[in-house]
């Protein structure tokens, strides 16, 4: 059984009652991320051994993709997907392969909000039965609505979010073996109230409560009395928790690797963080480190500084009266906005080998963004020189540094 999804199976289970009879042309399913619908759709397939094309959007995002998933689903023929070059031509071949098929084929399009700027595309699926005039039937499944972007006649149906509750019982169904229900209960209350307002994705809750239910049990395993004192308990997986808060969604480490550093504690007891940062500066690429120095130090130097800390040969300076300014820290005013052509400047001139502007440098400046060590301020739509900040701390940065030979301190006019 699934649970609280009692309304959405009902409503499957009249949607897929008759096999034989031509169903409505077209469902929509959508939700939230980690709300059911994959997970329920497919069971319902597979319990009724219906026939069906299951696509994932992300791989099979353009029209020739997914007509060659569909004949070589239908056609016991290898080289049928080649005479299929346009959309005439799947609805011809589907014709013929399905003009005596009385039971109906479903076309499940899994992530069809890929799809959502591809309207022709969307259109021809969702009216392929009136169109071919055979027994076929497309179920969309989306994060999106539709009605913003789509105008079609489809039904519909909505798989809502879990509430806190809900979300509870359903973590403590991983309940591991030996444990006893109510101290497994009482820790993903602990993994709840940590969490809960930062995520509402159950399969991120369901990642983290299984990744620091070991750390969580330590005491217990050493002393069984630990188990009637919640607040012990609490108090030594406090810091792995806000560690780990920290990291939701960006996955720095695996979970294996993570469980490992919880197990390895310091004589200090402190939380595996060092482990975590030292792992993160070795697994950057070599460049990527270069550009993350780079935005540390367009952040936090004027950029009147560049010219005395980046230009070699300067040549002879004549000398100025200087008067000296008292200038504001710039750590504590926090990191400042710099542009692409700023940030490129300092990177060639502090990487010490000559590197030409490529496809791979911006590529890992994306990797940067999306790792949140850096983050974008301007707008989507100023292509031709984006904004971006260093979201890096000193201490990562300076680590990063040694790795290649790099002093940061040295560059930064904080510090000198």
């Amino acid at each position: 059984s699934i649970p609280f999804r009692k309304k959405e199976i009902d409503f499957l289970s009249r949607f897929f009652l008759d096999k034989l009879s031509f169903q409505h042309r077209s469902l929509f399913i959508y939700g939230h991320r980690a709300t059911g619908k994959t997970f329920v759709l497919s069971k319902f397939l597979q319990y009724f051994s219906l026939p069906h094309v299951w696509i994932n959007s992300n791989e099979f995002y353009t029209a020739q993709l997914i007509f060659s998933k569909i004949v070589n689903h239908l056609s016991k023929k290898e080289d049928d997907y080649k005479k299929v070059t346009n959309s005439l031509d799947f609805i011809i071949f589907v014709k013929e392969n399905l003009k005596t098929v009385e039971e109906t084929l479903y076309l499940v399009f899994d992530c069809a909000e890929v799809l959502r700027n591809e309207d022709y595309l969307l259109r021809l699926f969702l009216k392929l039965q009136s169109i071919a005039k055979v027994n076929i039937c497309t179920i969309l499944l989306s994060e999106l609505h539709f009605d913003d972007f789509l105008i079609c006649d489809y039904l519909t149906l909505q798989f809502t979010d879990y509430s806190k509750n809900e979300m509870c019982e359903i973590l403590c169904l991983n309940c591991p073996q030996g444990t006893s229900q109510d101290f497994y209960s009482a820790y993903i209350n602990v993994i709840m109230r940590t969490f809960y307002p930062i995520t509402r994705n159950l399969s991120e809750l369901k990642y983290l409560a299984e990744n620091n239910f070991e750390k969580y049990c330590k005491p217990v395993y050493d002393d069984p009395e630990y188990e009637i004192s919640s607040l012990r308990l609490w108090k030594n997986i406090e810091p792995t928790l806000k560690e780990a808060i920290r990291c939701v969604y960006l996955r720095e480490i695996s979970g294996s690797k993570w469980r490992t550093y919880c197990k390895t504690e310091t004589k200090e007891n402190k939380a595996p963080t060092s482990s975590i940062t030292s792992c993160m500066t070795r697994e950057l690429p070599f460049f990527s480190k270069f550009l993350l120095l780079a935005a540390y130090f367009a952040s936090y130097n004027l950029p009147k500084s560049d010219f005395k800390h980046f230009v070699k040969n300067q040549g002879k300076q004549k000398k100025k009266r200087i008067t000296k300014k008292t200038e504001r820290n710039l750590h504590l005013l926090g990191p400042k906005p710099f542009t692409l052509d700023r940030l490129l400047s300092i990177f060639f001139s502090i990487v010490g080998e000559r590197v030409l502007p490529s496809a791979l440098i911006f590529s890992q400046i994306s990797s940067l963004v999306h790792m949140r060590l850096m983050s974008r301020v301007s707008a989507d739509e100023q292509l031709d020189c984006p904004k971006y900040k260093c979201l890096a701390e000193l201490d990562l940065v300076c680590k990063i540094g040694k790795t290649v030979g790099v002093d940061v301190i040295g560059y930064l006019d904080d510090f000198i």
